[in-house]
């Protein structure tokens, strides 16, 4: 993903609000949770759908879209975080310490979801109320209700930084990052053939993502090389197409990066014809697709149909702005 202008504003947030930074949390943790909490606060007084109460047609197109998610009794939903890599140009210091050139984001992210995942749940809200699973720390399950009826749902969630430090992951722990970067694109991979609902949160690299590898830079500097490397090759959108390829398609697929409606949409709609697909429509903040990511996830776990859907991925005034879905439940 890629900053606007205003990203500078975000990240002078980042800094002043990290109380975790240098005291056993990740960096970017605590703005990752405060920004959840706060989505999930308007998700608590939001409504769930009655599916009895809805037209007909509505009714028919809604048990359409959830029928294949839920007939095996499991609600089985997905996060990929990619390689989130926050590329200034700069070294970045927080607390007192220097996390160095291009920090990444996804550990903060993975830790933030974890927390507020778990908690007790308040309103209507069932982004929450989680257990960890004793045997896989990575998965997470509840019980929930949709139309009527009791599920369990089901989220893994996975990260694809070794550490939160560039010069590590790309040097010292160069073999392990390859492995976890070859892990999460075959889990990115399986969970486009074979969940309910796969989530990428991370960069889009202008066409090139979605991506679980450390940058590609310009010779030895700090910029990232879109114009020899992402635009052209686009190594992470042929691997995304080929997964998509070859048998079956998840139901929803959520895109939470930049631009990834201009980037991905019409050859997903092509190999893909009957999977929802939630994107974003510019390059933006990292907080509109976090949040859209959450507000996507807590209306599968309800059941929403079309406009509530719609609505709990936009209960902002940026992300009605620059989220959108198609193919959902037309």
């Amino acid at each position: 993903m890629g900053f606007k202008a205003s990203s500078l504003v975000l990240s002078s947030l980042l800094l002043a609000s990290n109380a975790f930074a240098g005291r056993g949390g990740y960096l970017y943790q605590k703005t990752f949770y405060n920004q959840a909490e706060s989505y999930i606060d308007l998700l608590e007084e939001k409504p769930t759908d009655v599916l009895a109460k809805l037209p007909a047609d509505k009714q028919a197109k809604c048990m359409e879209r959830y029928s294949g998610i839920l007939d095996d009794g499991i609600i089985d939903i997905r996060i990929a975080l990619g390689y989130f890599d926050w590329t200034t140009g700069r070294p970045v210091k927080a607390k007192f310490q220097n996390y160095g050139l291009s920090p990444s984001l996804d550990l903060g992210a993975y830790a933030a979801l974890k927390a507020i995942l778990t908690e007790p749940c308040e309103g209507n809200s069932r982004f929450c109320g989680f257990k960890v699973d004793p045997s896989n720390t990575n998965r997470l399950s509840r019980e929930v209700k949709v139309h009527g009826k009791s599920y369990i749902a089901r989220i893994d969630m996975q990260f694809a930084s070794q550490s939160e430090y560039l010069d590590e992951n790309r040097f010292s722990l160069r073999t392990e990052q390859n492995q976890r970067t070859a892990f999460m694109e075959d889990f990115f991979a399986r969970g486009l053939q074979n969940a309910d609902a796969i989530f990428y949160f991370g960069h889009s690299r202008n066409g090139g993502g979605p991506d679980f590898s450390p940058p590609i830079f310009i010779g030895s500097s700090n910029k990232v090389d879109y114009t020899n490397y992402y635009k052209p090759k686009r190594p992470g959108f042929k691997k995304m197409v080929a997964a998509l390829s070859n048998g079956k398609q998840a139901p929803i697929i959520g895109l939470m990066s930049c631009a990834s409606r201009d980037h991905f949409l019409k050859k997903l709609q092509e190999i893909a014809p009957n999977s929802g697909l939630i994107t974003s429509m510019d390059v933006l903040l990292v907080e509109m697709v976090y949040t859209a990511m959450i507000g996507g996830v807590d209306a599968i776990l309800r059941g929403q149909c079309q406009a509530s859907f719609y609505q709990s991925l936009r209960m902002t005034d940026d992300n009605r702005k620059y989220i959108t879905m198609d193919g959902m439940f037309e």
